[in-house]
């Protein structure tokens, strides 16, 4: 265990656990008030509670279904973790997505993602979602 409960590496595979539930109410909870969500890295970063909420929202439109599974998650020391993941995912029109991603997590002192940085290339992917 580490400062704030679980271990960095068990606190990403919830992250990832309940994204692909669909469960956003809980991954929002997991987001330090003023956490810092920069995903994709190059977007601007959501800051704000809300601006979290509509990231999340954009997947949920975009897809039918979304699967994203944790590859590998790696923990470094009390308070980070990098994960290496892929999604399986499907349009509302049908059209098959896949695609691969890092993401590095910082946790704070209370366990909450204060700093999480997705890397992974949404000009690819959105001509995939477009065929």
């Amino acid at each position: 265990m580490s400062r704030g409960g679980p271990a960095p590496a068990a606190r990403a595979a919830a992250y990832y656990h309940a994204l692909t539930r669909g469960d956003i109410e809980v991954v929002l909870a997991m987001f330090a008030p003023d956490a810092e969500m920069r995903d994709p890295v190059g977007a601007p970063a959501a800051s704000t509670d809300m601006e979290r909420r509509q990231r999340y929202a954009a997947i949920d439109a975009a897809f039918a279904s979304f699967t994203i599974s944790a590859e590998e998650i790696i923990g470094g020391g009390a308070d980070e973790a990098a994960a290496r993941w892929r999604v399986v995912a499907r349009t509302h029109g049908g059209r098959e997505v896949r695609f691969t991603g890092v993401s590095i997590f910082v946790f704070d002192a209370d366990g909450r993602i204060a700093r999480m940085s997705a890397y992974w290339d949404a000009a690819t992917v959105a001509a995939a979602m477009a065929g």
